[in-house]
C-alpha cells in the first residue's frame, strides 16, 4: 500500500506540473498575441491594418519600432522573427524636400514601373533610408518599395499625401506570382492613411500583378515603343529607347539611345508632388539654365544645360525635361548641330504632350 500511495503522489504531481506548463503555455501564448496586435494596433499612429501586415509578413512574433509621428511625417518599422519586415513612411507632401522629407524616384540604373490599378505611384525603390534619393534595387534579393501618392479631395486635409513601404520577405519579387505582396502592406496603409487624415482620396483596386523595375540595358528600338517613349521620332544616332509603361505613374522616363546602346538623352515627366519636389530642388541648387517656377517652358541653346516644358494638370503643374547623355549620364554635352537642337525640340514635345495626354485633364505643354 505504502508503494502504492508513493507511485499515486508521483502521478499526481507530474499530473500537476503538466497542467501548470499547460496553463503557462496558454497563458503566454495569449499573452503574445494580445502583445503583438497591440504593438501592430499603435504602431505609425495606428494607420497599419493588422491583419495585412500578419499576412504579409508572417505569424511570427512582433517587434515595433516608431519613429516620427503626429500630425506631420510618422513612420514605423515592423519586423516579424521569421518573417518580414516593413518599413512604412506616411508624409504630407508638403514637406517634400525639405531635410530628410523625399520621394522615391529613378535612379541611373533601374526605372521604377507604375503600380496602376488605379494607384499612382511607383513599385520598384529601395533606399537604402527613407529621406534618401539612393539607387532603385528592387528586383535583387527579396526586398521592394511601393510609393504612392493620394490626391486629397479637398477641405481642412492636405492637399496630397505619400505612402511609401519597403518591404522585405523571403520570396523574391522576381516571381510574377508573389510580386503583389509587396504593394499589399503599402495599399492597405494608404485606405487607412486617407480615412484617419479626412484626405477623402480616389483609391484604387487590389494590386493583383506588377512589373519589374526596368534596367538601364535593356534597348529596344525606338519604332517599336509603346509606353514612355511612345510616339517620339527617331533620327540619325538615336534609334533604341528605355521605357516603362505609364499607368498613372507620378514619375516617368524615356531614355533613347544609339546603336552602340549609349545614352544620348533622357526624358523625365513629373507630376503633382514629384513635380513640386523636382523644381525647388533646381531652385535650391541655382544653378543657370535650370527649371524654375517664373519660366513655364525652356529650350537650351548651345551652351545650356537641359531644356523644359510645364503643363497644368489637376495635381498641380506637371515638369517634362530633356537632358542631353553623354554616354550613359546626363551631362552639358553640347548640341553637335542646328538639327541637334530642332530634333531636342520635336522629342520633348513628342514626350511631354504625348505623358499629359495620357494623364488626363492636364492642358497642352506650353512651347517658351
Amino acid at each position: 500500500m505504502a508503494v502504492r500511495r508513493i507511485v499515486l503522489r508521483t502521478v499526481a504531481a507530474v499530473v500537476a506540473a503538466s497542467v501548470a506548463v499547460a496553463g503557462y503555455l496558454l497563458v503566454h501564448g495569449d499573452f503574445q498575441r494580445w502583445s503583438d496586435d497591440s504593438a501592430l494596433d499603435g504602431a505609425c499612429d495606428g494607420l497599419l491594418d493588422r491583419t495585412v501586415v500578419r499576412d504579409v509578413l508572417g505569424p511570427g512574433a512582433v517587434e515595433v519600432e516608431d519613429g516620427t509621428s503626429g500630425p506631420g511625417p510618422v513612420s514605423c518599422e515592423v519586423r516579424v522573427k521569421d518573417g518580414g519586415t516593413a518599413e512604412i513612411r506616411v508624409l504630407d507632401t508638403a514637406h517634400v524636400g525639405r531635410n530628410q522629407d523625399s520621394l522615391p524616384m529613378s535612379s541611373s540604373n533601374e526605372l521604377a514601373v507604375p503600380v496602376g490599378h488605379g494607384w499612382t505611384g511607383l513599385f520598384g525603390a529601395v533606399p537604402d533610408r527613407f529621406g534618401a534619393r539612393d539607387l532603385f534595387e528592387a528586383g535583387r534579393e527579396e526586398r521592394a518599395t511601393t510609393g504612392l501618392v493620394l490626391e486629397c479631395a479637398g477641405g481642412k486635409s492636405a492637399g496630397s499625401l505619400s505612402v511609401t513601404v519597403r518591404t522585405t520577405l523571403d520570396k523574391s519579387p522576381d516571381d510574377p506570382a508573389v510580386r503583389p505582396e509587396f504593394a499589399r502592406i503599402a495599399t492597405s496603409t494608404a485606405a487607412r492613411v486617407s480615412k484617419a487624415r479626412h484626405c477623402g482620396a480616389r483609391l484604387g483596386k487590389p494590386v493583383s500583378s506588377l512589373g519589374l523595375p526596368v534596367r538601364e540595358d535593356e534597348y529596344e528600338p525606338l519604332g517599336t515603343a509603346d509606353g514612355t517613349c511612345a510616339g517620339i521620332p527617331a533620327a540619325r544616332g538615336v534609334t533604341i529607347a528605355t521605357e516603362t509603361a505609364r499607368g498613372g505613374a507620378p514619375h516617368e522616363t524615356c531614355r533613347l539611345g544609339d546603336a552602340d546602346r549609349r545614352t544620348r538623352y533622357v526624358l523625365e515627366a513629373d507630376y503633382g508632388p514629384y513635380a513640386r519636389e523636382r523644381l525647388r530642388g533646381y531652385e535650391e541648387d541655382s544653378y543657370e539654365d535650370a527649371p524654375n517656377s517664373d519660366t513655364p517652358a525652356h529650350h537650351r541653346d548651345r551652351d545650356g544645360r537641359m531644356s523644359w516644358t510645364t503643363a497644368a494638370c489637376p495635381g498641380g503643374r506637371a515638369l517634362f525635361t530633356l537632358h542631353p547623355a553623354n554616354g550613359n549620364g546626363p551631362s552639358r554635352r553640347p548640341p553637335s548641330s542646328d538639327a541637334d537642337l530642332a530634333y531636342e525640340r520635336a522629342v520633348l514635345k513628342a514626350f511631354a504632350e504625348r505623358s499629359a495626354k495620357a494623364r488626363g485633364g492636364c492642358s497642352v505643354p506650353v512651347g517658351p
